[in-house]
């Protein structure tokens, strides 16, 4: 018998009633819009879906299929089609030779087909709905991308953008047929946002917003180490929840990542003040040296930071419009000041909610640190 390995701690999965009531109301209900899950990076996106797909890998009803653009490197059409289309090796060597088989964790295909896919001779939209269709027979499909601006520039025949592509597809397969359910997850909401008005996809598609743990969810988990986390070296006493709260609010990497240092610094069965403040003011210390690195010698880049964190010290999110300033001092055009936004949000800097067209930045975390590089200007 396998002796079953026991971590200092694991990942913890904190409440989210709602968000999988949300889920498994929405997939009990007749295909006919795309799902888009948004939220700030590390808010918790893809440990909801796992635990998720954990609840409904064995139910009968549903074939719920997970792909994660993270963990391949997709470049162009062929890296495409070889990513989602793999080789089985559940088939037995004999059976290989005479039937060689490929799998996108949803789809089936012979080897002919998969080099048909390869050489463009066949259309992969064509081919993944014939096999969605025959998967309906038995049970619901439910897709999941996550991740999905991986697949952002790549092109088909040089002509057609893939993302287009995939998207009126989808469309097809959900508001048209009622044939699979699509679930779209992206901690980019800039690039969701620009998807869904480039692909035309108002009334096709829905937003979810997966936001960081609630203060009561948060101070729940650090008052439970030992039941959530399994951490059985120390529990942490009121203040020192006080001060995790206020530094990095419900980010549950951050505060993971956190809790697994200060395993290492616990003393009978306690962590010290002292030793909680340096990890914070670590990451403070390091979020500054981001702000320092990406502003470096451009003035515009140091009033736009400034203009931030004037806005976020009054409020948790801004406007483009709290941006004006930049633009009436002549510090950016409308032009400029946009693909700088963007790109703080596909840096990581800021997070961008779609459906209120507002910027935040990414967490509690963010904020200390934005004030110390600004206070050092």
């Amino acid at each position: 018998m396998t002796k079953k390995i026991e971590y200092k701690q694991k990942s913890a999965f904190i409440n989210r009633k709602k968000e999988l009531h949300f889920l498994a109301d929405w997939i009990d209900n007749e295909p006919n819009e795309i799902l888009f899950i948004y939220g700030p990076k590390s808010s918790g996106k893809t440990t909801l879906l796992m635990k998720f797909i954990d609840l409904y890998t064995n139910d009968n009803h549903y074939n719920i299929k997970h792909f994660n653009l993270r963990k391949v490197l997709i470049a162009n059409y062929i890296d495409f089609i070889q990513s989602f289309f793999e080789v089985d090796y559940s088939k037995s060597s004999s059976e290989k030779k005479q039937r060689s088989e490929y799998s996108l964790k949803v789809f089936k295909l012979s080897k002919e087909i998969k080099k048909s896919l390869e050489n463009k001779v066949l259309d992969p939209f064509a081919v993944m709905e014939q096999e969605l269709i025959k998967i309906a027979k038995k049970k619901r499909p439910v897709i999941i991308i996550d991740e999905l601006q991986a697949l952002e520039d790549i092109y088909i025949n040089g002509q057609r953008e893939l993302l287009k592509e995939l998207f009126n597809f989808f469309v097809a397969m959900t508001k048209e047929s009622h044939l699979c359910h699509v679930i779209i997850a992206s901690s980019d909401g800039y690039f969701l946002n620009r998807l869904y008005e480039d692909s035309k996809l108002s009334k096709t598609s829905i937003y979810f917003q997966v936001d960081y743990l609630s203060e009561q969810d948060t101070r729940y988990w650090l008052n439970h180490l030992a039941s959530e986390s399994n951490i059985k070296d120390y529990q942490l006493n009121d203040s020192q929840i006080d001060q995790i709260w206020k530094y990095f609010g419900g980010s549950m990497w951050e505060i993971s990542s956190l809790l697994r240092e200060l395993v290492r610094c616990s003393k009978n069965y306690a962590v010290s003040d002292a030793h909680i403040k340096s990890k914070i003011d670590h990451k403070i210390e390091e979020n500054c040296g981001r702000f320092e690195h990406y502003a470096g010698f451009r003035k515009n880049r140091k009033a736009l930071l400034k203009q931030i964190y004037s806005c976020c010290e009054r409020d948790n999110c801004f406007k483009p419009r709290d941006m004006e300033p930049m633009i009436q001092k002549n510090i950016f055009d409308e032009d400029a000041l946009s693909d700088e936004l963007n790109r703080l949000v596909q840096f990581n800097y800021l997070a961008f909610d779609p459906t209120r067209s507002t910027y935040q930045l990414h967490g509690n975390s963010m904020l200390y640190g934005l004030q110390k590089y600004i206070n050092s200007l």
